[in-house]
């Protein structure tokens, strides 16, 4: 385990998180503010196999995704991505299936991941890409103190910065 609170963890992915992530993410109301259009069981094993193979969560131009799991079911539920930009700025996203949407995990999740980062490793600033039409992770990063710094009319997003104090 890497992290805990109140109601949940983040870990490393297992391979037996395979069919919950593929199932998460094939969710059309999930896909649709991600990348991609189908994420397929072998997707989804082929990444946590490669996520397994890091070992130091801050080497910079790694990336890696990490699970959330409910506390009291140990059911995934989500996951965060993480780029290692350099030794002080990294990237986060984020992926939550829908049924926990709107409960308060993302919040809960990403701001003690925030603090874990910064006291952990001495990051000092943390970047999100978002999709400008979702309006829900918009809502969150900004309740989170992020602040827009860029929009690109070729991805259709807008990039969010937050210094970590």
């Amino acid at each position: 385990m890497i992290l805990e609170t109140e109601r949940l963890y983040l870990r490393q992915l297992e391979v037996s998180d395979a069919p919950y992530m593929s199932e998460y993410r094939n969710k059309e109301e999930v896909a649709q503010y991600q990348s991609w259009d189908h994420y397929s069981l072998e997707d989804a094993l082929r990444r946590i196999q490669q996520c397994q193979l890091i070992k130091n969560y801050n080497q910079p131009k790694t990336d890696y995704h990490l699970g959330i799991v409910l506390k009291d079911t140990h059911i995934l539920i989500g996951d965060l991505f993480i780029e290692i930009i350099n030794k002080k700025v990294f990237v986060l996203g984020y992926t939550f299936n829908s049924c926990y949407w709107k409960q308060g995990y993302a919040t809960e999740m990403i701001s003690a991941f925030l603090n874990y980062m910064k006291e952990t490793y001495q990051f000092k600033k943390v970047i999100c890409y978002v999709y400008v039409d979702n309006t829900n992770s918009i809502k969150l990063l900004k309740r989170l103190g992020f602040t827009k710094f860029d929009e690109s009319y070729y991805y259709n997003d807008v990039g969010y910065i937050k210094k970590l104090r």
